[in-house]
């Protein structure tokens, strides 16, 4: 299947980190999620599954509206929440770098 951006998941940062309640964004168990997720580190854990993505920076999720950190979209052939699941257990195998 090739990759369509009008149909694609959106994956915001905020859904994987560990600092934030469900009510704030975290899309994950607290088990799965990890310290301050970086997009570069979500691309690695979706290019580990095999997945198309696209990376849209400058973007901010709504309840984040000062951090432009920027979203990523990526191939939709999974339910969102196995998808979700999936990359935060990847992005928990990886070692975690925080911003500067």
């Amino acid at each position: 299947m090739a990759f369509d951006a009008d149909k694609a998941w959106v994956l915001w940062p905020e859904y994987f980190d560990i600092s934030r309640t469900r009510a704030q964004g975290r899309r994950v168990k607290k088990g799965l999620a990890v310290p301050e997720p970086q997009i570069a580190s979500m691309v690695k854990a979706v290019e580990k599954l095999g997945l198309s993505w696209k990376i849209e920076e400058g973007k901010s999720y709504p309840g984040a509206w000062w951090n432009k950190q920027g979203l990523l979209l990526v191939e939709n052939n999974m339910p969102k929440s196995e998808l979700l699941n999936k990359v935060a257990a990847h992005l928990k195998q990886m070692p975690h770098v925080p911003k500067q």
